[in-house]
C-alpha cells in the first residue's frame, strides 16, 4: 500500500517539477551582479547581501531576483534610502529605495 502511494505521489509531482520554469539568470549570477555593484561604489566593507528571493513575473513586473542589503543607506534621491537591488533575467538591475 505504501509503495502504491509513493508511486502515485511521484507520478503527480514529477511532471509539475518538469514544467516549472527555471530562471534564465541563476542565483549566483544575480548575487555576483549585486556584489560587484557594492564594490564599484566602495560599500562592500559596510553593506552585504542579507536576503535574496526570486520573484516570478506578475502583472506589470518582469521576473527578477530581489536582493536586500544588510542595512539601508542614503540613496541618490534626497530623503530616500536604498534597501537593495532588483536584478532582471537579462542582467540589468534597478535600485530599490524607500
Amino acid at each position: 500500500m505504501k509503495s502504491i502511494f509513493s508511486i502515485a505521489l511521484l507520478a503527480i509531482t514529477l511532471p509539475t517539477l518538469a514544467l516549472a520554469k527555471m530562471p534564465s539568470l541563476i542565483a549566483p549570477q544575480a548575487a555576483a551582479i549585486a556584489q560587484k555593484d557594492l564594490e564599484d561604489r566602495g560599500l562592500q566593507a559596510q553593506v552585504f547581501i542579507a536576503d535574496m528571493r526570486f520573484k516570478k513575473q506578475s502583472f506589470g513586473e518582469k521576473a527578477h531576483w530581489e536582493i536586500l542589503w544588510s542595512e539601508s543607506f542614503p540613496a541618490q534621491t534626497k530623503g530616500r534610502n536604498e534597501i537593495g537591488l532588483k536584478v532582471f533575467m537579462d542582467g540589468n538591475y534597478t535600485r530599490s529605495v524607500r
